[in-house]
């Protein structure tokens, strides 16, 4: 137990806790889980202990034990009061006085915390309690016994909310991030608000139960924690160009779905716990951006998911629905254009970029402006060099002023790749070293990697094959060392390129 930690005293005849001068109501049920783990604070008591002390012949689900703990934990934060001992149980950790009302703590300042009317909610709490009782077994069935239930048509129960957030699933980064899916966690269940109608897993009992059950789908865990709600997330991209897609599960099979971009884990963290206060929750900590179609959304997250594998043609026809359903969101625009730009379908890139600037014009988000410029650029390379010199160099001045650095990168890069199609190498070096040089700032492994790609085409394009193979060697040992299986068809084509020389 904590060093000189203050006591906490149990009132039997009220059913209340006092602790440090303060007051504690709590239900009838949770009181009895807080009575029986402080009986036994030297002990840790497993959560089917506690089931078949407090609710012995009764069929609960785990779910219950998960709400008394939480209830109790809200009650006296900051203070801990129950340590949790993932996939063993949980530990008192406060000092305790058994029945208060009449040892050592003065009856009257007992009373002193009492809110008006103690004695006739007690007696209110006792006759609901007796009612309740009577009235669990109410109705005769072929002469059988049968419980009240929630499916039953004759009665109207209202659900008690749980929410499971599960970590961020975060093993589609490329960099050294994927510790950050519990960090996530933790930071979106701090920013979710408490109410007394919803329980929300903390993380120790997320963790118990996914320790607890190997799972496939998120919707296995319903089996295992009681849980109503139950919300999974992936996190995909690179420094400076993050996404992150959810999707909501109900117990009763029906899901809804949620994608964020943001230039910075930070960001997109932050907009998911407001994504999920808006669609739980019914409100915004401060003002909301604008929404989109749940068709819209939905139809955006497939197709995110797709990219993330790689499966840029199937994700195509998803991005053109969502465009159908919501003409004006130039973030669906970009990505289409981009994935034809992927797959070298210039004519098909183009009238999206246009139509993602021309949507820009008319909207104060600009984020995406130097982006689709950048595109743009990329896209009339091969057919008007000067034209792309033109459109990347608007690009450079965007990303810059929006302090955009990865676009930054690409588009020196890039600028880089036309002087050299010029044989300006002497202009061509430096844009390539202010490339790479940032992207090891955001510490991008295929940022990194690509710049080593740039040089390769730098000195090829000079004879200089040596040189070449060393920027080539440094490619390979990255993607050996991360792993990246994602670039590795594409260091083979370099390798291939390499012979023929």
């Amino acid at each position: 137990m904590p060093e000189n930690a203050e006591p906490v005293y149990f009132d039997d005849a009220t059913g209340t806790l006092l602790f440090r001068d303060v007051h504690i109501e709590l239900r009838p049920k949770t009181y009895a889980v807080a009575k029986f783990l402080a009986e036994r604070a030297q002990e840790v008591c497993s959560k089917e202990q506690i089931m078949d002390a407090i609710w012995e012949n009764s069929f609960v689900e785990e779910q219950a034990v998960f709400q008394s703990i939480n209830e109790i934990r809200r009650k006296f934060e900051p203070s801990v009061v129950i340590q949790t001992y993932p996939r063993r149980g949980y530990r008192w950790v406060l000092p305790v006085v058994l029945h208060a009302s009449s040892q050592s703590k003065n009856p009257e300042q007992l009373i002193k915390h009492r809110k008006p009317h103690g004695l006739l909610m007690s007696f209110l709490v006792v006759l609901l309690i007796g009612l309740v009782a009577v009235g669990w077994y109410t109705f005769i069935d072929n002469g059988r016994l049968k419980r009240w239930s929630q499916s039953d048509p004759r009665f109207n129960i209202t659900d008690h909310q749980a929410l499971m957030v599960l970590p961020t699933d975060t093993t589609a980064l490329t960099n050294n991030d994927h510790g950050l899916g519990f960090g996530a966690l933790q930071s979106v269940l701090e920013r979710l608000p408490t109410e007394s109608n919803r329980t929300i897993f903390q993380a120790s009992d997320v963790l118990d139960i996914m320790d607890r059950k190997q799972t496939e789908q998120p919707t296995d865990y319903f089996a295992v924690s009681g849980a109503t709600q139950i919300v999974s997330s992936k996190l995909n991209g690179v420094p400076g160009e993050y996404s992150l897609l959810f999707t909501v599960w109900q117990r009763g099979g029906s899901q809804q779905h949620g994608v964020l971009h943001g230039s910075t884990i930070e960001q997109v963290v932050n907009d998911y716990a407001e994504a999920l206060m808006l669609q739980l929750f019914g409100e915004l900590p401060r003002p909301h951006r604008g929404t989109v179609s749940a068709l819209t959304t939905t139809l955006t997250h497939r197709a995110m998911t797709l990219l993330s594998q790689g499966e840029i043609q199937s994700a195509i026809p998803f991005l053109e629905s969502a465009i159908v359903e919501h003409p004006d969101e130039p973030m669906q625009r970009f990505l289409l254009a981009r994935s034809h730009l992927q797959l070298g379908n210039i004519e098909s890139a183009l009238p999206h970029i246009e139509s993602g600037l021309a949507t820009l014009n008319k909207s104060p988000q600009q984020t995406l402006r130097g982006r689709l410029l950048y595109l743009k650029g990329v896209a009339l390379m091969k057919t008007n060099l000067p034209a792309a010199s033109h459109f990347l160099s608007a690009a450079q001045s965007v990303a810059e002023e929006q302090q955009d650095w990865l676009y930054h990168a690409y588009t020196k890069a890039m600028q880089g790749q036309i002087l050299i199609k010029q044989q300006r190498f002497s202009e061509a070096e430096p844009l390539f070293a202010e490339s790479l040089r940032y992207q090891q700032l955001l510490n991008c492994p295929l940022g990194i990697i690509q710049g080593h790609l740039d040089y390769i085409d730098f000195y090829l394009a000079q004879g200089h094959t040596t040189k070449a193979k060393a920027e080539l060697e440094l490619a390979e040992k990255i993607v050996r060392e991360r792993d990246l299986e994602v670039v590795r068809k594409i260091i083979e084509g370099y390798k291939i390129k390499l012979i023929k020389t």
